[in-house]
């Protein structure tokens, strides 16, 4: 997974320019730009111990007209807090700031750290776990299937407390997949790479 964030020429993160030789708490950016006429910014919020979050806006003044949010940077919105918008057209105006920001080389991308690869004779299985600034702490069960083009199955632990609440992706049977999902955190606890604690399970970075 590639988390976006973007780095402002206004802003400086310390983690990108190595001016500090701690990162600080919490990384603040802005990048501005213009959609049909109209200026908006997309502000990264980047803690030092969770991921971080986008904020696609539209200013007038004091006032906010729009604000839109990506819970994970991961390019796409979950949901419109503030303005008389889409999430679909709002998610038009958002793809349009990243690829400007990506064009001026102001984008800062990094690969999602806490995961945890697992296989078997049949699948392959990927785990990973988000503890968000803003939203829930949850789990992410991919399945691999080993034979023909690989297809995969997402399924999600909405509170990470090993039990499987939806498939985000594919098609398959809840209670056929938890069973896997359990082995899979055994073999991450057996191997001291995923955690339990206070009854949520969580890869270890």
């Amino acid at each position: 997974m590639k988390i976006i964030g973007v780095l402002s020429a206004v802003v400086i993160v310390t983690m990108i320019t190595g001016c500090a030789s701690t990162p600080p708490e919490v990384e603040l950016s802005r990048f501005s730009f213009e959609y049909g006429g109209k200026k908006y910014d997309i502000q990264c919020t980047t803690p030092r111990s969770q991921e971080g979050y986008n904020l696609l806006m539209q200013r007038e003044g004091n006032n906010i007209l729009i604000k839109a949010i990506d819970k994970e940077q991961d390019g796409f919105l979950d949901e419109v807090k503030v303005g008389d918008i889409s999430l679909e057209n709002a998610q038009k105006i958002y793809r349009e700031g990243i690829t400007a920001a990506t064009k001026q080389e102001v984008v800062k991308t990094r690969t999602f750290a806490r995961e945890y690869r697992a296989s078997d004779v049949l699948n392959k299985y990927i785990l990973r776990s988000y503890i968000l600034a803003i939203g829930e702490y949850y789990n992410r069960f991919s399945v691999l299937k080993k034979q023909g083009n690989e297809n995969e199955i997402v399924l999600i632990d909405l509170n990470a407390d090993g039990k499987l609440d939806k498939i985000e992706k594919g098609v398959g049977n809840l209670e056929q997949y938890q069973s896997l999902y359990q082995k899979v955190l055994e073999k991450g606890l057996d191997e001291q790479k995923v955690a339990k604690a206070e009854g949520m399970y969580q890869v270890i970075q």
